[in-house]
Protein backbone atom coordinates (compact mmCIF):
# COMPACT_ATOMS: atom_id res chain seq x y z
CA UNK A 1 0.00 0.00 0.00
CA UNK A 2 1.27 3.23 -0.93
CA UNK A 3 2.17 5.83 2.01
CA UNK A 4 -0.62 8.93 2.21
CA UNK A 5 0.94 12.53 0.79
CA UNK A 6 -0.08 14.77 3.81
CA UNK A 7 2.40 14.93 6.24
CA UNK A 8 1.81 13.34 9.34
CA UNK A 9 0.45 15.31 13.06
CA UNK A 10 2.40 13.23 15.18
CA UNK A 11 5.73 10.66 15.26
CA UNK A 12 5.72 7.34 17.56
CA UNK A 13 9.17 6.81 18.29
CA UNK A 14 9.63 3.26 19.93
CA UNK A 15 13.04 2.23 20.38
CA UNK A 16 13.06 -2.04 20.55
CA UNK A 17 15.90 -4.35 21.96
CA UNK A 18 15.06 -8.32 21.37
CA UNK A 19 11.31 -7.74 22.74
CA UNK A 20 9.78 -8.74 19.52
CA UNK A 21 6.66 -10.35 21.25
CA UNK A 22 6.29 -6.94 23.02
CA UNK A 23 6.67 -4.98 19.60
CA UNK A 24 3.98 -7.30 17.67
CA UNK A 25 0.91 -6.23 20.66
CA UNK A 26 2.29 -2.74 20.37
CA UNK A 27 2.13 -2.59 16.47
CA UNK A 28 -0.92 -4.24 16.40
CA UNK A 29 -2.80 -1.81 19.08
CA UNK A 30 -1.58 1.12 16.95
CA UNK A 31 -3.53 -0.48 14.31
CA UNK A 32 -6.20 0.01 15.83
CA UNK A 33 -6.39 3.85 17.06
CA UNK A 34 -9.15 5.99 16.55
CA UNK A 35 -6.95 8.58 15.14
CA UNK A 36 -6.49 7.59 11.08
CA UNK A 37 -3.27 6.00 10.02
CA UNK A 38 -2.58 8.38 8.02
CA UNK A 39 -2.53 11.00 10.90
CA UNK A 40 0.66 9.87 12.34
CA UNK A 41 3.65 7.80 11.46
CA UNK A 42 5.56 4.56 13.18
CA UNK A 43 9.45 4.61 13.31
CA UNK A 44 10.56 1.71 15.13
CA UNK A 45 14.38 1.77 15.76
CA UNK A 46 15.70 -1.97 16.10
CA UNK A 47 18.88 -1.26 18.84
CA UNK A 48 20.80 -4.07 17.55
CA UNK A 49 20.61 -7.68 18.95
CA UNK A 50 19.40 -11.00 17.40
CA UNK A 51 16.69 -10.31 14.45
CA UNK A 52 14.80 -13.37 15.36
CA UNK A 53 11.21 -12.72 15.33
CA UNK A 54 11.46 -8.87 14.03
CA UNK A 55 9.67 -10.02 10.72
CA UNK A 56 6.61 -11.13 12.11
CA UNK A 57 6.71 -8.28 14.84
CA UNK A 58 6.50 -5.75 12.07
CA UNK A 59 4.28 -7.47 9.91
CA UNK A 60 1.52 -6.48 12.36
CA UNK A 61 1.87 -2.94 12.06
CA UNK A 62 0.07 -3.25 8.04
CA UNK A 63 -1.89 -0.33 7.30
CA UNK A 64 0.48 2.26 9.46
CA UNK A 65 2.84 4.61 8.47
CA UNK A 66 5.62 2.34 9.42
CA UNK A 67 9.56 3.24 9.20
CA UNK A 68 12.18 0.61 10.55
CA UNK A 69 15.61 2.23 11.62
CA UNK A 70 18.04 -0.11 12.02
CA UNK A 71 21.29 0.25 14.22
CA UNK A 72 24.10 -2.12 13.26
CA UNK A 73 24.95 -2.73 17.12
CA UNK A 74 23.19 -1.77 20.53
CA UNK A 75 23.65 1.58 21.73
CA UNK A 76 21.30 2.31 24.35
CA UNK A 77 17.64 3.54 25.00
CA UNK A 78 19.16 7.26 24.81
CA UNK A 79 20.36 6.73 21.15
CA UNK A 80 18.16 4.32 20.08
CA UNK A 81 15.49 7.02 20.52
CA UNK A 82 17.48 10.20 19.57
CA UNK A 83 17.75 8.46 15.89
CA UNK A 84 14.02 7.61 16.05
CA UNK A 85 13.68 11.29 16.58
CA UNK A 86 15.84 12.72 13.95
CA UNK A 87 13.53 10.33 11.59
CA UNK A 88 10.32 11.51 12.25
CA UNK A 89 9.00 14.41 10.60
CA UNK A 90 6.10 15.58 12.74
CA UNK A 91 5.89 18.64 14.55
CA UNK A 92 4.76 16.30 17.24
CA UNK A 93 6.37 13.12 19.45
CA UNK A 94 5.08 11.00 21.01
CA UNK A 95 7.75 8.27 23.08
CA UNK A 96 6.54 4.37 23.84
CA UNK A 97 8.76 1.45 24.40
CA UNK A 98 7.59 -1.17 22.56
CA UNK A 99 6.15 -3.07 25.56
CA UNK A 100 3.69 -0.29 25.87
CA UNK A 101 0.10 -1.47 24.52
CA UNK A 102 -1.69 1.43 23.57
CA UNK A 103 -5.85 1.76 24.43
CA UNK A 104 -7.84 2.96 21.32
CA UNK A 105 -7.39 6.92 21.74
CA UNK A 106 -3.93 7.05 22.82
CA UNK A 107 -2.35 8.98 20.26
CA UNK A 108 -6.19 10.90 19.73
CA UNK A 109 -5.67 12.08 23.45
CA UNK A 110 -1.70 13.29 22.78
CA UNK A 111 -2.53 15.34 19.53
CA UNK A 112 -5.72 17.05 20.89
CA UNK A 113 -3.55 18.08 24.13
CA UNK A 114 -1.25 19.60 21.75
CA UNK A 115 -3.73 21.43 20.06
CA UNK A 116 -5.32 22.86 22.74
CA UNK A 117 -4.25 26.57 23.58
CA UNK A 118 -2.58 26.70 26.87
CA UNK A 119 -1.51 22.88 27.80
CA UNK A 120 1.23 22.34 29.30
CA UNK A 121 4.16 21.84 26.37
CA UNK A 122 4.40 18.28 27.94
CA UNK A 123 1.84 15.75 28.19
CA UNK A 124 2.84 12.61 30.29
CA UNK A 125 0.26 9.43 29.84
CA UNK A 126 -0.62 6.41 32.27
CA UNK A 127 1.20 2.95 32.34
CA UNK A 128 -0.68 0.45 34.06
CA UNK A 129 1.49 -2.29 35.16
CA UNK A 130 -0.28 -6.06 34.39
CA UNK A 131 1.10 -9.36 34.77
CA UNK A 132 -0.79 -13.06 33.62
CA UNK A 133 -4.07 -12.35 35.27
CA UNK A 134 -4.81 -9.31 32.22
CA UNK A 135 -2.62 -10.50 29.67
CA UNK A 136 -5.18 -12.10 28.11
CA UNK A 137 -7.08 -9.49 28.01
CA UNK A 138 -4.07 -7.67 26.22
CA UNK A 139 -4.13 -10.60 23.82
CA UNK A 140 -8.09 -10.21 23.26
CA UNK A 141 -7.43 -6.10 22.56
CA UNK A 142 -9.74 -5.74 25.53
CA UNK A 143 -9.20 -2.77 27.07
CA UNK A 144 -11.71 -2.09 29.00
CA UNK A 145 -11.28 -5.15 31.13
CA UNK A 146 -7.77 -4.63 32.19
CA UNK A 147 -7.28 -3.40 36.14
CA UNK A 148 -6.53 -0.32 36.96
CA UNK A 149 -5.27 -1.43 40.57
CA UNK A 150 -3.48 -3.21 42.46
CA UNK A 151 -2.81 -6.40 42.68
CA UNK A 152 -2.91 -6.72 38.61
CA UNK A 153 -2.82 -3.16 37.74
CA UNK A 154 -2.52 0.38 38.56
CA UNK A 155 0.54 2.95 37.88
CA UNK A 156 3.80 2.00 39.92
CA UNK A 157 4.86 5.65 39.71
CA UNK A 158 2.02 6.45 42.38
CA UNK A 159 1.69 4.72 46.04
CA UNK A 160 -2.58 4.41 45.19
CA UNK A 161 -1.92 3.88 41.42
CA UNK A 162 -3.67 7.29 41.07
CA UNK A 163 -1.74 10.77 41.15
CA UNK A 164 -2.99 13.75 43.76
CA UNK A 165 -6.01 15.12 42.71
CA UNK A 166 -4.51 18.41 43.20
CA UNK A 167 -2.01 18.37 40.60
CA UNK A 168 0.51 20.29 42.59
CA UNK A 169 3.09 17.35 41.99
CA UNK A 170 3.09 18.37 38.38
CA UNK A 171 5.46 21.67 38.92
CA UNK A 172 8.41 18.91 39.61
CA UNK A 173 6.34 16.27 37.14
CA UNK A 174 9.66 15.65 34.81
CA UNK A 175 10.12 13.07 38.22
CA UNK A 176 8.60 10.87 36.39
CA UNK A 177 8.29 11.83 33.25
CA UNK A 178 9.10 8.50 32.26
CA UNK A 179 9.23 7.69 28.17
CA UNK A 180 7.19 4.31 27.78
CA UNK A 181 4.21 7.10 27.29
CA UNK A 182 4.81 10.98 27.14
CA UNK A 183 4.40 13.63 24.26
CA UNK A 184 6.13 16.89 23.82
CA UNK A 185 6.75 19.08 20.81
CA UNK A 186 9.47 18.35 18.04
CA UNK A 187 11.30 21.68 18.07
CA UNK A 188 11.08 21.46 21.91
CA UNK A 189 13.03 18.21 21.71
CA UNK A 190 15.38 19.01 19.22
CA UNK A 191 16.05 22.53 21.15
CA UNK A 192 17.50 20.98 24.50
CA UNK A 193 19.62 18.28 22.29
CA UNK A 194 17.64 15.20 22.81
CA UNK A 195 18.61 12.35 25.44
CA UNK A 196 22.40 12.55 26.60
CA UNK A 197 23.85 9.63 25.34
CA UNK A 198 26.50 9.42 27.44
CA UNK A 199 24.28 6.95 29.71
CA UNK A 200 25.06 4.68 27.08
CA UNK A 201 23.83 0.64 27.67
CA UNK A 202 23.38 1.43 31.19
CA UNK A 203 19.38 1.19 32.60
CA UNK A 204 17.42 4.17 33.26
CA UNK A 205 16.79 7.99 34.14
CA UNK A 206 18.17 8.85 30.08
CA UNK A 207 14.23 9.86 30.55
CA UNK A 208 14.11 11.93 33.67
CA UNK A 209 17.27 13.72 32.96
CA UNK A 210 16.11 15.22 29.59
CA UNK A 211 12.52 16.34 30.90
CA UNK A 212 14.46 18.18 33.44
CA UNK A 213 16.50 19.92 30.76
CA UNK A 214 12.96 20.55 29.08
CA UNK A 215 11.19 21.93 32.47
CA UNK A 216 14.52 24.32 32.66
CA UNK A 217 13.89 25.24 29.55
CA UNK A 218 10.71 27.03 30.02
CA UNK A 219 9.36 29.43 31.89
CA UNK A 220 8.59 28.89 35.55
CA UNK A 221 5.44 27.44 36.37
CA UNK A 222 3.50 24.06 35.31
CA UNK A 223 5.45 22.66 32.09
CA UNK A 224 4.04 19.26 32.34
CA UNK A 225 0.58 17.90 32.06
CA UNK A 226 -1.15 14.58 33.01
CA UNK A 227 -4.01 12.33 31.46
CA UNK A 228 -4.69 9.57 32.90
CA UNK A 229 -6.91 8.01 30.05
CA UNK A 230 -4.18 8.41 27.70
CA UNK A 231 -2.88 5.15 28.64
CA UNK A 232 -0.71 2.22 27.66
CA UNK A 233 -0.58 -1.06 29.33
CA UNK A 234 3.19 -2.34 30.31
CA UNK A 235 3.76 -6.04 28.88
CA UNK A 236 4.96 -8.86 30.73
CA UNK A 237 8.96 -9.05 29.61
CA UNK A 238 11.76 -10.64 31.18
CA UNK A 239 13.90 -7.82 33.09
CA UNK A 240 17.13 -8.33 35.44
CA UNK A 241 15.26 -6.29 38.31
CA UNK A 242 18.80 -6.36 40.39
CA UNK A 243 20.64 -5.22 37.93
CA UNK A 244 18.34 -2.52 36.63
CA UNK A 245 18.65 -1.39 40.05
CA UNK A 246 21.94 -0.77 40.21
CA UNK A 247 22.46 0.73 36.97
CA UNK A 248 19.61 2.98 37.89
CA UNK A 249 21.30 4.35 40.90
CA UNK A 250 24.63 4.75 39.21
CA UNK A 251 22.77 6.90 36.79
CA UNK A 252 21.25 8.81 39.26
CA UNK A 253 24.29 9.62 41.22
CA UNK A 254 26.12 10.38 37.47
CA UNK A 255 23.06 13.26 36.90
CA UNK A 256 23.60 14.45 40.06
CA UNK A 257 27.24 15.58 39.90
CA UNK A 258 25.84 17.18 36.73
CA UNK A 259 23.02 19.20 38.79
CA UNK A 260 24.83 20.24 42.44
CA UNK A 261 21.24 21.08 43.41
CA UNK A 262 18.40 19.78 45.80
CA UNK A 263 16.29 18.41 43.26
CA UNK A 264 18.89 15.98 42.29
CA UNK A 265 19.90 15.14 45.66
CA UNK A 266 16.92 13.53 46.38
CA UNK A 267 16.70 11.51 43.14
CA UNK A 268 19.95 9.65 44.72
CA UNK A 269 17.99 7.83 47.47
CA UNK A 270 14.55 8.66 46.94
CA UNK A 271 12.47 8.17 43.65
CA UNK A 272 8.93 8.97 41.52
CA UNK A 273 5.93 10.34 43.56
CA UNK A 274 7.75 10.60 47.18
CA UNK A 275 10.71 12.49 45.66
CA UNK A 276 8.56 15.41 44.36
CA UNK A 277 6.49 15.29 47.88
CA UNK A 278 10.00 15.74 49.67
CA UNK A 279 11.51 18.20 47.03
CA UNK A 280 7.89 20.32 46.91
CA UNK A 281 8.30 20.51 50.58
CA UNK A 282 11.46 21.86 50.62
CA UNK A 283 11.35 23.94 47.56
CA UNK A 284 8.81 25.87 49.86
CA UNK A 285 10.93 26.15 53.28
CA UNK A 286 14.35 26.91 50.99
CA UNK A 287 11.89 30.17 49.75
CA UNK A 288 10.67 31.12 53.20
CA UNK A 289 14.16 30.98 54.38
CA UNK A 290 15.48 32.99 51.56
CA UNK A 291 12.57 35.81 51.63
CA UNK A 292 12.54 35.99 55.59
CA UNK A 293 16.48 36.28 55.19
CA UNK A 294 16.81 33.42 57.84
CA UNK A 295 19.67 31.45 58.89
CA UNK A 296 22.21 34.21 58.32
CA UNK A 297 26.18 32.99 58.50
CA UNK A 298 27.54 35.67 59.24
CA UNK A 299 27.77 35.71 63.01
CA UNK A 300 28.80 31.86 63.29
CA UNK A 301 31.94 32.78 60.55
CA UNK A 302 33.21 35.32 63.18
CA UNK A 303 32.84 33.09 66.03
CA UNK A 304 33.27 29.82 64.95
CA UNK A 305 35.97 30.10 62.09
CA UNK A 306 39.28 29.95 64.47
CA UNK A 307 38.17 27.35 66.23
CA UNK A 308 37.47 24.84 63.32
CA UNK A 309 39.88 22.16 62.53
CA UNK A 310 41.24 24.28 59.51
CA UNK A 311 39.61 26.51 56.94
CA UNK A 312 38.46 24.12 54.33
CA UNK A 313 34.64 24.34 55.95
CA UNK A 314 31.21 24.15 54.22
CA UNK A 315 29.03 26.97 55.55
CA UNK A 316 25.27 26.07 55.09
CA UNK A 317 22.64 29.27 55.46
CA UNK A 318 22.24 32.49 53.63
CA UNK A 319 24.48 35.86 53.80
CA UNK A 320 27.74 34.17 51.94
CA UNK A 321 28.28 37.73 50.45
CA UNK A 322 28.90 39.64 54.07
CA UNK A 323 30.43 36.59 56.21
CA UNK A 324 33.66 37.39 54.95
CA UNK A 325 34.59 33.76 54.17
CA UNK A 326 38.57 32.55 53.58
CA UNK A 327 39.11 31.69 49.98
CA UNK A 328 38.76 27.80 50.77
CA UNK A 329 35.24 27.94 52.08
CA UNK A 330 32.31 26.53 50.72
CA UNK A 331 28.29 27.51 50.88
CA UNK A 332 24.95 26.28 50.38
CA UNK A 333 23.49 29.69 50.08
CA UNK A 334 19.93 30.39 48.00
CA UNK A 335 20.06 33.47 48.89
CA UNK A 336 23.24 33.86 46.55
CA UNK A 337 23.92 32.48 42.95
CA UNK A 338 24.96 29.27 42.36
CA UNK A 339 28.95 28.79 41.22
CA UNK A 340 32.45 27.32 41.82
CA UNK A 341 32.06 27.46 45.81
CA UNK A 342 28.22 27.70 46.28
CA UNK A 343 25.53 25.17 45.41
CA UNK A 344 21.78 24.75 46.24
CA UNK A 345 21.83 21.92 47.95
CA UNK A 346 20.40 20.68 51.49
CA UNK A 347 23.66 18.25 51.80
CA UNK A 348 21.77 15.03 52.61
CA UNK A 349 24.09 13.68 49.19
CA UNK A 350 26.95 16.11 48.57
CA UNK A 351 29.02 15.99 45.54
CA UNK A 352 32.56 16.66 46.95
CA UNK A 353 34.59 13.74 48.17
CA UNK A 354 34.69 12.23 51.68
CA UNK A 355 37.18 13.82 53.63
CA UNK A 356 37.61 16.82 51.35
CA UNK A 357 36.32 19.68 54.03
CA UNK A 358 37.24 20.01 58.00
CA UNK A 359 34.06 21.10 59.55
CA UNK A 360 30.67 21.45 58.47
CA UNK A 361 28.84 24.32 59.66
CA UNK A 362 24.67 24.96 59.18
CA UNK A 363 23.03 28.06 60.80
CA UNK A 364 19.71 27.02 61.55
CA UNK A 365 19.13 25.30 57.96
CA UNK A 366 19.33 22.17 59.77
CA UNK A 367 16.03 22.76 61.74
CA UNK A 368 14.22 22.14 58.16
CA UNK A 369 14.83 19.25 57.76
CA UNK A 370 12.90 16.38 58.78
CA UNK A 371 13.95 13.67 60.55
CA UNK A 372 14.92 11.26 57.88
CA UNK A 373 16.83 14.05 55.92
CA UNK A 374 18.38 15.41 59.02
CA UNK A 375 20.05 11.80 59.82
CA UNK A 376 21.02 11.74 56.24
CA UNK A 377 22.31 15.19 56.38
CA UNK A 378 24.53 14.55 59.64
CA UNK A 379 25.88 11.11 58.01
CA UNK A 380 27.16 12.74 54.91
CA UNK A 381 28.33 15.76 56.81
CA UNK A 382 30.37 13.78 59.18
CA UNK A 383 31.96 11.50 55.96
CA UNK A 384 32.59 14.95 54.66
CA UNK A 385 34.47 16.87 56.87
CA UNK A 386 34.74 14.51 60.32
CA UNK A 387 32.87 17.00 62.37
CA UNK A 388 29.15 18.88 61.58
CA UNK A 389 28.24 21.77 63.96
CA UNK A 390 24.49 22.93 63.81
CA UNK A 391 24.24 26.30 65.21
CA UNK A 392 20.94 26.89 66.60
CA UNK A 393 20.38 31.01 67.17
CA UNK A 394 17.42 32.83 68.94
CA UNK A 395 16.13 33.52 65.42
CA UNK A 396 13.24 30.93 63.62
CA UNK A 397 10.61 31.10 60.89
CA UNK A 398 7.46 28.76 61.24
CA UNK A 399 8.90 26.01 59.17
CA UNK A 400 11.62 25.29 61.60
CA UNK A 401 11.79 22.80 64.41
CA UNK A 402 12.01 24.05 67.90
CA UNK A 403 15.56 24.49 69.02
CA UNK A 404 15.05 24.69 73.19
CA UNK A 405 17.45 23.45 75.22
CA UNK A 406 15.79 20.57 75.88
CA UNK A 407 15.03 19.02 72.31
CA UNK A 408 18.47 20.17 71.29
CA UNK A 409 19.90 18.21 74.32
CA UNK A 410 17.45 15.12 73.26
CA UNK A 411 19.14 15.75 70.04
CA UNK A 412 22.52 15.28 71.45
CA UNK A 413 21.99 12.12 73.20
CA UNK A 414 19.76 10.78 69.81
CA UNK A 415 23.39 10.72 68.03
CA UNK A 416 25.95 10.54 70.80
CA UNK A 417 24.84 6.74 69.87
CA UNK A 418 26.79 6.85 66.86
CA UNK A 419 29.11 10.13 67.00
CA UNK A 420 31.32 12.05 69.87
CA UNK A 421 28.47 14.52 70.74
CA UNK A 422 28.53 17.90 72.33
CA UNK A 423 26.50 20.80 73.22
CA UNK A 424 27.54 24.09 74.19
CA UNK A 425 26.45 27.81 74.33
CA UNK A 426 28.50 29.98 72.15
CA UNK A 427 28.14 33.80 73.57
CA UNK A 428 26.77 36.28 70.79
CA UNK A 429 25.32 33.44 68.62
CA UNK A 430 23.27 30.59 70.11
CA UNK A 431 23.79 26.56 71.11
CA UNK A 432 25.80 25.06 68.98
CA UNK A 433 25.80 20.73 68.50
CA UNK A 434 29.21 19.24 67.50
CA UNK A 435 28.62 15.71 65.77
CA UNK A 436 32.37 14.20 65.68
CA UNK A 437 33.03 10.71 63.97
CA UNK A 438 34.33 8.27 66.56
CA UNK A 439 36.93 7.33 63.84
CA UNK A 440 39.31 9.87 61.25
CA UNK A 441 37.51 9.95 58.15
CA UNK A 442 39.74 8.98 55.38
CA UNK A 443 38.90 9.77 51.68
CA UNK A 444 40.13 10.42 48.28
CA UNK A 445 41.91 13.97 47.28
CA UNK A 446 39.84 17.40 47.93
CA UNK A 447 38.02 17.48 44.46
CA UNK A 448 34.46 19.95 44.47
CA UNK A 449 32.20 20.20 41.30
CA UNK A 450 33.31 24.15 40.45
CA UNK A 451 36.88 22.56 39.64
CA UNK A 452 35.41 20.17 36.51
CA UNK A 453 36.03 22.39 33.24
CA UNK A 454 33.44 24.76 32.45
CA UNK A 455 33.13 22.85 29.10
CA UNK A 456 31.74 19.67 30.66
CA UNK A 457 28.80 21.41 32.08
CA UNK A 458 27.18 23.58 29.27
CA UNK A 459 24.38 25.72 30.40
CA UNK A 460 21.91 23.47 29.15
CA UNK A 461 23.36 21.67 32.15
CA UNK A 462 23.78 24.31 34.72
CA UNK A 463 23.12 23.54 38.29
CA UNK A 464 19.23 23.94 39.45
CA UNK A 465 16.90 27.58 39.06
CA UNK A 466 16.13 28.57 42.30
CA UNK A 467 12.29 27.85 43.83
CA UNK A 468 9.69 29.12 41.51
CA UNK A 469 8.30 32.76 43.63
Amino acid sequence: MSLPTIPPALSVVMPTYQDPQCLALTLRALTRQTLPPERFEVIVVRDGGSSDGYAEALAEGAGLRLRVVELPRRKGRSTARNEGARAATAPLLVFLDADSWAVPDLLERHLAWHGTPGNAAVLIGRRDEIGLADLPAVLAGESDTIARAFPHGGDLRFATGLPDDGGDWLRAGWVIAYTHNISLSTALFTKVGGYREAFGLSYGVEDVELFYRVDRSLPDGVNFGYDDDARVVHLPHHKNITRNWMEMKANFQQAARLYPCLEWEFLTAVMGYEAIRRILYYRSLVDECVERSACAIGPAVARLAGKLRGPKALWIGTGRAEARLPASALTYDYSAPVGPANFHLLGVAPPMPAGSMDAVVSVDFWRYLLWPELCQFISASVQLAGEVHLVATAAATPGMCAADPQTLDYLRQAQAAEYVAELRAVEGLGDVLTLRARQPVTGAVRRVPGQVPARTRPTALAPGRPPAR
